[in-house]
């Protein structure tokens, strides 16, 4: 009976040492291999699947980028500034295209350009539409509030994410249309580096055509030139399937490019883009767009968001576009000052045909690029105006005063 008891202890410690075995994965090969019996409950955990920004290769990576709210917002002339894909060819001269140019696509390749619509998702550009903010209203100049909130989407961008940081290069281009198309360039190949801190830059090639606003009949192709369009600074490139990031510009001095001086009035959208990317713009003409000259329209200029996706098929949820100012960029309070009117609209252009024939008046709102192709700089009419209106002002007051010959009555004093 002792030997029995004894042998049945035995059996169950061995039982109980093989399954506590098993459970720790220390059972022999016959243990292993044995079949489960019906009451056996087997748990089976899942082999970890790496996200997409573990480290490794990338081999889609989308990018989506609008540049800044001026890039889709009204014009002063040619009706609006618009993205559209691939690298456009030569329009022959600065002019506003059309349709029938064969200029604008918003598809070559890999490259393609969105719209946001009303109810907040996203929509293929349209030749129809590269003027129209989310609601479908045409952009207003008159607003830097008011833009289309196109991006340009490149996909299949390969590289690689690692310890060091991340780095991918898209394959295409894009081309920055302002004023209808009277100065536009384009951007080939972009590549992203940054370090294991989200630092870095995002570069291209520019290209295009070059213009002066003091003389349109300028027109030269420009080289291709390595240029850095985003200045970037802690993007979150560790966590998740890519990031959103703001690349620099609030609080960033360029030189040569006209920058006005930082003060209170300007201080929530006082900026400019990368240097190399301003110099670039010396020669297309647009420079006064990408920094802040106190202008009427520098609330539009700062940078907008850029969203980097490592797996174009799985792609990161971009920032929410409604058609306002960049994001990212506090909205400044800086009013319009209109002057009030000296003399009558159709006395004052009178005037200035009269000053400045041949040379014809818009037939719009004052603008910095005139429809035509004269020679005389778009900066002058405005100055012309004042100067005129400050002149019959002056004249008005001296001829109540009567100290003009022809209003003098004889035996007035002088």
């Amino acid at each position: 009976m002792t030997a029995c008891r004894r042998g049945r202890h035995a059996a169950a410690l061995l039982a109980l040492a093989l399954g506590l075995g098993t459970v720790l994965g220390l059972g022999t090969a016959s243990a292993a291999s044995a079949a489960p019996d019906a009451d056996d409950i087997i748990v089976t955990v899942p082999e970890h699947t790496p996200a997409p920004s573990a480290e490794g290769s990338i081999t889609d990576a989308e990018l989506r980028w609008g540049l800044n709210a001026e890039s889709g917002a009204g014009a002063f002339a040619g009706g609006c500034n618009f993205l559209s894909a691939g690298r456009a060819g030569d329009a022959g001269g600065s002019r506003v295209w059309r349709e029938t140019d064969g200029l604008y696509s918003s598809r070559d390749g890999s490259v393609h350009i969105e719209k946001p619509t009303a109810d907040g998702t996203w929509a293929e550009a349209t030749w129809g539409t590269r003027c129209l903010d989310p609601q479908g209203a045409a952009v207003s100049v008159s607003s830097t509030s008011s833009t289309s909130g196109n991006q340009v989407v490149m996909r299949g961008g390969t590289g690689s994410s690692d310890g060091d940081g991340v780095r991918i290069r898209w394959t295409g281009s894009f081309t920055v249309v302002f004023y209808g198309g009277m100065t536009y360039w384009s951007v080939t190949d972009p590549e992203l580096a940054l370090d294991a801190s989200g630092d870095g830059e995002l570069t291209g090639l520019a290209s295009g055509y070059g213009t002066s606003m003091d003389d349109m009949t300028k027109w030269q192709a420009l080289a291709p030139v390595k240029v850095t369009l985003a200045d970037i600074r802690g993007a979150q490139v560790a966590t998740g399937g890519g990031f959103t990031v703001t690349p620099r510009y609030l609080g960033v001095s360029s030189t040569g490019s006209g920058q006005v001086a930082r003060s209170a009035s300007n201080e929530a959208h006082w900026g400019s883009f990368p240097q190399s990317f301003v110099d670039f713009h010396r020669l297309t003409g647009q420079q006064g767009y990408w920094v802040t000259t106190g202008g009427v329209r520098d609330a539009a200029k700062p940078a907008s968001p850029l969203t980097v996706s490592y797996d174009a098929s799985a792609p990161v949820t971009p920032p929410a576009t409604a058609g306002g100012p960049a994001a990212g960029a506090p909205a400044p309070d800086n009013p319009v000052v209109r002057a009030p009117a000296v003399v009558p609209a159709d006395a004052l252009a009178s005037e200035l045909v009269a000053l400045n024939a041949p040379q014809t008046l818009l037939p719009q709102a004052i603008g910095l690029v005139p429809e035509g192709s004269g020679t005389m700089s778009p900066l002058v009419l405005p100055l012309l105006a004042s100067a005129s209106a400050l002149g019959l002002a002056i004249i008005a007051v001296l001829s109540m005063m009567r100290a003009l010959p022809w209003s003098r009555r004889a035996g007035s004093p002088v």
